[in-house]
C-alpha cells in the first residue's frame, strides 16, 4: 500500500486566505456599488429639492400678488377702474372709444 501524498504544511492556510480575499473583494464591490447608487439617488433628490424650492418661491410670490389684489378690492376707486377697463363702463357724459389691440394689428 502506498502512503497518500501529504499536502504542504501551509496549504490549508493559503486556502483560507484566498477565501478571505474573495469575500473581502466581494464585500468591497458591493459597498462600492451601493455608494455609487446612493450618490446618484442623492444627486437626483437634490435637483428635485432645488426645483421644488423654486416652485415654492413662485407660489409665494403669486400668493403675495393675490393678497395685494384682495386688499385692493376693498378700494372703491380700484373697483371702478377695473369696471371701466374690463367692462367698458363709463362715467356720466364720458364716451369710450375702442381701439384695436396691438396683437390684432400685427397679424
Amino acid at each position: 500500500m502506498q502512503k497518500p501524498q501529504s499536502l504542504p504544511p501551509n496549504y490549508g492556510r493559503k486556502r483560507r486566505m484566498r477565501l478571505l480575499q474573495i469575500i473581502v473583494i466581494l464585500f468591497l464591490s458591493w459597498a462600492g456599488y451601493t455608494y455609487y447608487s446612493q450618490s446618484q439617488q442623492l444627486n437626483a433628490k437634490q435637483r428635485e429639492l432645488v426645483d421644488l424650492q423654486r416652485q415654492v418661491a413662485e407660489v409665494q410670490q403669486e400668493q403675495k400678488q393675490l393678497e395685494l389684489q384682495v386688499k385692493r378690492m376693498y378700494d372703491k376707486d380700484y373697483i371702478s377702474e377695473l369696471a371701466r377697463k374690463n367692462f367698458f363702463f363709463s362715467k356720466e357724459g364720458e364716451i369710450i372709444f375702442i381701439t384695436p389691440d396691438e396683437k390684432k394689428k400685427n397679424q
